[in-house]
């Protein structure tokens, strides 16, 4: 049966854009912001679960070449679009990049490769938040195929090897971080996919806690996001865990408030929204005077302007709108 829609879903999607988006407008105090992008993981995670469990129950099996057209019709026509706006403005308001550069970061952000970019010694010049789609992406191509072995499996056995798989890839974070950069696995699939994997488990095991839980996670994101930061081994070690933690208390409790007609819609557009501000936050950092308060105004009043545009233009052209409003979209 079909997956009941929960608009507390897109409200924690909506926080966790909105996060990410003022921590890119280097809002004081906010040092962990980035942990919005793990939220979303954890959450994606979740619902790519769940959707796939539902459609094993209603048909009997799982096709996985239609999932990835599904996928691709969701994600891609917006990401293209963004591409070519990008493409466009590019050799005017970041005059100092090569046209080239540009092209060829266009083409792995479109290719959902630019997450390895930065470990083959040639980050992205502007893109810099594409690399999260394609972490998610990659693991949407392994995550189904994984499920269905899984599914063979005792229940019990089933999520403690997804447990098990969460653990690996924490440990992972940790040993490459000492043993490599300190930060290089932060845009690397196999060491930044335990909020996948996480969410993956909160799927398969069907659960759900009081609603009362939602406070402890919402306090606990509070204190992820504002007492960490980048390049800190503690950060590495407890912060990710810590965030993963916290949002899988939201995505279990899915109290009612979060599903609030204003936070709903918001979480509907951030796919968009999660485009669109950082490129155009980036170029009005680049200009001399500008101070956060303005950025994150012009990121946020633009970001979601083009998102609205993209989502009820462009989005909703190429993926079925009555799936959107029976079930939560991984957008």
């Amino acid at each position: 049966m079909p997956q009941a829609y929960s608009p507390a879903l897109d409200g924690i999607r909506a926080l966790a854009a909105l996060t990410v988006a003022v921590y890119h407008a280097h809002l004081p105090g906010l040092t962990g912001g980035f942990f919005g992008v793990d939220v979303f993981f954890v959450l994606s995670g979740y619902l790519i679960t769940r959707l796939l469990l539902c459609e094993k129950a209603s048909t009997g099996g799982l096709q996985f070449d239609r999932f990835i057209i599904r996928r691709a019709r969701r994600l891609v026509p917006a990401l293209l679009l963004m591409l070519l706006a990008y493409l466009l403005v590019a050799p005017w308001l970041f005059p100092d990049v090569a046209f080239a550069k540009h092209v060829r970061d266009a083409f792995l952000s479109a290719t959902y490769m630019v997450n390895y970019a930065t470990v083959l010694g040639a980050p992205v010049a502007v893109l810099g938040n594409v690399w999260s789609l394609a972490v998610e992406m990659q693991f949407y191509l392994l995550w189904p195929l994984l499920l269905l072995a899984l599914l063979r499996l005792p229940r019990s056995m089933a999520m403690g090897l997804i447990f098990v798989l969460y653990v690996l890839v924490t440990a992972l974070r940790w040993w490459s971080s000492e043993h490599f950069s300190l930060w290089g696995f932060y845009t690397r699939t196999e060491t930044h996919s335990s909020g996948l994997l996480l969410g993956c488990l909160l799927g398969y095991s069907g659960m759900t806690i009081h609603r009362y839980w939602a406070a402890v996670g919402l306090l606990l994101l509070f204190f992820t996001m504002s007492f960490f930061s980048t390049m800190w081994m503690p950060t590495v070690r407890y912060g990710f865990t810590l965030t993963e933690v916290g949002a899988a208390l939201l995505i279990l409790a899915q109290p009612a408030w979060l599903g609030a007609a204003p936070l709903a819609w918001l979480g509907r557009m951030s796919y968009g929204f999660y485009l669109w501000h950082y490129p155009i936050m980036r170029i009005v950092r680049g200009r001399e005077g500008w101070e956060w308060p303005a950025v994150m105004m012009l990121g946020v009043g633009l970001g979601l302007l083009f998102a609205v545009l993209s989502h009820y233009l462009v989005e909703r052209r190429f993926y079925q709108p009555r799936f959107s409003e029976t079930r939560n979209t991984l957008a």
